[in-house]
């Protein structure tokens, strides 16, 4: 059994479902700490939380230790640091991932399922030294829909997660659960592939199919991704599509 778990996180709304359900699953000798890296302003989980918080930095070697002198469980939630290697070989560390892996490892999962026309889901694993990359502890898939956007489909991974950890939690948390391997190396995309993907390429052959595919998987509420050059002004100009199917 796990007697210090630190969870830590950029998601507040998501961290405070979690709050629950590891409350719900955990022994009274266990204690739950929450953190959020440099990223994020500790007041908003402040607002959803009533763990303690603490600003972890995993660049910063002293904050690393710290970790590992302290916990014996590290829950990664939508965190958007990098794991050092030093910490995964030397504290179990475990991922909640808003992809099904390993077809769609690291960033934005729901975006690259929409453009490629991949599966997608949400998946539970051990963290190791690559990315999104270590034995499954669980994982389904979720439905995707023609008309979804990167946002709609990505509030139906969310609650996958939530369902996935709700079936988990106490075997995690009791250090009983099993895994297994992901069957390849599946499809990894990076933060840069995503930055590329917003720039729209007005003279780029396309067809109208691929063109509303690529708006679709860039629309997430009121974010500003998808975009082209004004040949006038060198400005961006943002796009994002609005999509509705019809009532029945």
């Amino acid at each position: 059994m796990f007697r210090n778990i630190l969870v830590i996180s950029d998601n507040a709304i998501l961290c405070r479902k979690l709050e629950h359900i590891l409350k719900e699953n955990r022994e009274k000798e266990q204690q739950i700490t929450f953190s959020v890296s440099p990223f994020s302003e500790i007041n908003d989980f402040k607002k959803f939380l009533v763990s303690e918080i603490l600003v972890l930095d995993l660049k910063n070697e002293n904050d690393v230790q710290f970790i590992i002198n302290h916990y014996d469980l590290v829950l990664s939630v939508h965190c958007k640091q990098f794991f050092p290697e030093i910490l995964v070989k030397n504290v179990r560390c475990i991922n909640i991932h808003p992809g099904y892996n390993p077809v769609n490892r690291g960033w934005y999962p729901q975006v690259f399922s929409i453009y490629h026309n991949l599966p997608i889901g949400a998946t539970i694993h051990e963290i190791d030294t690559e990315l999104d990359h270590g034995p499954i502890i669980a994982r389904e898939f979720v439905e995707k829909k023609s008309y979804d956007t990167s946002g709609t489909l990505y509030e139906r991974i969310l609650d996958k997660e939530i369902e996935l950890f709700s079936k988990t939690a106490k075997v995690i948390l009791q250090n009983t659960y099993t895994t297994f391997l992901p069957e390849d190396e599946g499809n990894i995309y990076l933060k840069k592939d995503f930055n590329d993907l917003c720039c729209i390429d007005l003279d780029e052959e396309t067809t109208s199919g691929k063109l509303i595919d690529k708006l679709r998987s860039l629309t997430h509420k009121n974010f500003k991704n998808a975009y082209f050059i004004d040949a006038e002004s060198g400005k961006k100009v943002f796009i994002s599509l609005h999509i509705e199917p019809a009532e029945e």
